[in-house]
């Protein structure tokens, strides 16, 4: 038994010795010894020669008549430490509890120290009874210090909990919001090359189309003509069995009955080489001019349609993408192949007569039009004073209102004579004289409601705000430029 008996020292201070588990209703002798209550009645059951106030442990004869008496310490001490040691357990990952234990020295038996040692050890189980509120007191003076110092550890974590959650939400928020967004967008993109897919699909079954409309009329009648002599050949050699066999025929008779049908039927066998013709090398050479001029003609019609989904595309990955509109310049603007660059030109164009032209200023617009986000535009003018800004798509396109300048629902610049001024709906603002003047940056802020320009240094790309218009947007707005005066070199450019 005594292998199983606790390694904790405290443990062993508040077990019963005879069944070397903690106290359970404690009761304690004279000479200082305690025991369970139920394990003396059970060792004076087993043992009738045991008198009922003799120690157990050290065989000394209380004097009292009465049995061992209660003691309550020892009980309260191992209901505290009980209670100690459960808390301790659920805590334990978290918490660190150091009890100071008083070592335990061997204490000699009640029988070797006689009636005077065995009272001074009653005095001795005083002690530990002492001791033993001590240690209860000690336990729940530490665990309040170490609790007290897990308060703001907890209280940081909570915090951050708190944090971490409100990030999370915005996280998955933002999340579905991204994954919104990239499904329209792939939807866009999907539709527009499905859509060039299409006009290439369209073009090449319209090419096959007039190729087979070109070839099959020249294999029609080639097919007519191996079919009309193949018949003819078929009767000449039908004629040619019914010769031989009146030659072998020796019935005269009949082969002067039958010699008139065979010559009638030889003689109607006509063969006519100029009828059905032959054909030469040059012949069997296809001839396609007049469809390659038909296809460029697609052709044409192919690059166009390509170019404006080509734009959309561009559009669509690059909001802020523009180029100038051909529909609306003046006749004397030309247009670069890749729609960024107007340019000046002294012979009018033929461009088709169409609402959209303007015809009384060198104007244009862009094709693109802006209701939402943040865009950017860098231009370029070389060679003419101009007016730079933005409209909206019903400015005029003939007549004395049609100018940027004189017009609400436009917001601009303008550089001429040297003057640099502002104008929003035809009042015009100064600001500042410089005598050369290339690049402007235009900023289109729809969520702060304004249009910013700056110049661009050509030297060292610096830049230099000149004019903030703040505008409420009621519609879509389009980029739009005009050269003052017309130039042989005059141009302006949508940079990069």
């Amino acid at each position: 038994m005594a292998s199983c008996f606790s390694e904790n020292p405290l443990e062993q201070e508040l077990s019963c010795c005879i069944c070397l588990q903690l106290f359970s209703d404690p009761v304690t002798f004279h000479c200082g010894h305690s025991f369970c209550l139920a394990c003396l009645e059970k060792s004076r059951s087993f043992k009738a020669g045991l008198s009922d106030n003799r120690c157990p442990d050290c065989r000394v004869e209380n004097q009292n008549s009465e049995f061992a008496q209660r003691n309550l310490k020892p009980q309260n001490t191992v209901e505290s430490y009980k209670a100690i040691v459960q808390e301790t357990d659920e805590g334990a990952p978290q918490r660190g509890m150091e009890v100071e234990i008083v070592e335990r020295k061997d204490v000699p038996s009640c029988s070797s120290l006689g009636e005077d040692g065995c009272e001074a050890m009653c005095n001795t189980g005083k002690d530990i009874a002492d001791h033993s509120d001590s240690i209860e007191i000690k336990l729940s003076s530490e665990l309040s210090k170490h609790s007290s110092r897990l308060t703001p550890v907890m209280m940081d974590i909570q915090a951050k909990i708190e944090l971490v959650g409100d990030l999370l939400a915005k996280a998955k928020g933002k999340e579905a919001a991204v994954k919104t967004s990239s499904t329209r967008f792939k939807a866009e993109v999907k539709t527009v090359l499905e859509e060039m897919v299409e006009l290439v699909r369209s073009y090449s079954t319209a090419g096959m189309e007039l190729l087979e409309a070109q070839i099959r009329p020249r294999e029609e009648v080639w097919e007519t003509s191996v079919q009309a002599l193949s018949y003819l050949h078929r009767q000449l050699k039908e004629t040619e069995l019914q010769v031989n066999t009146l030659l072998k025929e020796q019935d005269e008779v009949r082969v002067c009955k039958e010699i008139p049908e065979v010559e009638k039927l030889a003689a109607s066998l006509i063969v006519e080489p100029q009828k059905f013709g032959t054909c030469d090398e040059n012949e069997a050479t296809i001839n396609m001019t007049h469809m390659c001029e038909e296809m460029e003609s697609r052709n044409n019609d192919l690059r166009v349609k390509l170019g404006a989904a080509q734009r959309r595309l561009r559009n669509i990955l690059n909001p802020s993408e523009v180029t100038f509109d051909s529909e609306t310049l003046h006749p004397c603007l030309v247009l670069s192949e890749d729609l960024k660059t107007v340019s000046f030109s002294v012979v009018k164009q033929p461009y088709p007569a169409g609402p959209q032209r303007f015809t009384n200023y060198f104007q244009a617009l862009s094709s693109q039009s802006f209701s939402k986000g943040e865009h950017c535009w860098i231009l370029q003018a070389e060679g003419c004073p101009w007016v730079l800004g933005l409209c909206y798509g019903g400015l005029p396109r003939s007549g004395t209102e049609s100018g940027l300048e004189s017009r609400s629902g436009a917001w601009c610049l303008m550089w001429y004579e040297n003057l640099l001024r502002a104008y929003e709906g035809g009042r015009e603002t100064p600001l500042k004289r410089t005598p050369f003047f290339q690049k402007l940056e235009i900023r289109l802020s729809f969520s702060k409601n304004c249009v910013t320009f700056s110049s661009i240094s050509n030297v060292t790309g610096a830049k230099t705000h000149l004019h903030t218009f703040n505008v409420s947007f009621t519609e879509p707005v389009y980029l739009a430029v005009r050269m003052m005066s017309g130039q042989p070199k005059a141009r302006i450019t949508l940079c990069e």
